[in-house]
C-alpha cells in the first residue's frame, strides 16, 4: 500500500467513523512499508489533517500506530516523526499520547540519569522547532487583515453573521495561537520531566 492509498483509506475510515478500519489500515500499512516509512507517513497525515478540533482523533490515530508497533515512537530519536508532528502542531494531546504510549513504557526501569538525558534531548528538539517556527508568525490586524464587522440576523437576533473570508482568517489565527500555547506547554512539561 503506498502513501496515497493509505491516506485515502484513513480519510474513508474517518468519514464513516470506522475505528476498526483505522486499525486495519495502519496494520496493513506497517506490513507493506518499513517502520520508518510508516511512522513518517502517519506523522505527515496527522500534520496535514490536524486542527485543534481534531486533536483527540489525531491522538487516537497516533496511539493506534504506537500500539501496533511501539518502535515507531522510538525511531530516529530524538528527531522522531511523531514527536515532531506533535511539537510543530503545538498539540498537547499528540504530545501526551506520544509520551504516555511510546516514551514512558520505553523508559520504565531505566535509571534516573538516562531518563533525564532522554527528556533533555526531546526538550532540545522541541525548543529548536519552536525557535524555528515562531518568527514565521505575523500579527493579524482588525481592519486590515479582516473586516471585523459583524451583522445581525433579523430573524434570529442571537445569531451573528460574519463574512466567510473573515471567518477563515480568524480560524487561522486561533489555530496559530493554540499552536504557540501548545508548544509552550510541551516545552514546560519536558523541563519538569528533566528536573
Amino acid at each position: 500500500m503506498n502513501k496515497k492509498t493509505f491516506f485515502k483509506d484513513l480519510d474513508t475510515c474517518f468519514e464513516f467513523g470506522d475505528q476498526a478500519g483505522i486499525t486495519t489500515a495502519i496494520k496493513k500499512h506497517l506490513t507493506n512499508v518499513t517502520e520508518e516509512d510508516a511512522s513518517r507517513d502517519l506523522a505527515e497525515y496527522i500534520y496535514l489533517k490536524f486542527t485543534t478540533f481534531k486533536a483527540d482523533s489525531m491522538a487516537g490515530l497516533m496511539q493506534i500506530m504506537i500500539h501496533a508497533n511501539p518502535n515507531t515512537a522510538l525511531l530516529k530519536f530524538p528527531e522522531n516523526y511523531l514527536f515532531r508532528a506533535a511539537v510543530i502542531k503545538g498539540s498537547v494531546d499528540l504530545y501526551e499520547c506520544f509520551i504516555e504510549e511510546g516514551i514512558e513504557p520505553f523508559l520504565k526501569g531505566k535509571d534516573e540519569e538516562e531518563v533525564m538525558d532522554y527528556y533533555a534531548e526531546l526538550h532540545e528538539v522541541a525548543y529548536t522547532l519552536n525557535e524555528k517556527f515562531f518568527p514565521e508568525y505575523v500579527p493579524c490586524i482588525k481592519g486590515m487583515d479582516f473586516n471585523g464587522a459583524f451583522a445581525k440576523d433579523k430573524s434570529n437576533p442571537s445569531a451573528v453573521l460574519i463574512h466567510g473570508e473573515d471567518f477563515e482568517t480568524m480560524d487561522d489565527v486561533v489555530e496559530k495561537y493554540n499552536t504557540i500555547l501548545g508548544r509552550r506547554d510541551i516545552i514546560k512539561d519536558l523541563e519538569k520531566r528533566m528536573a
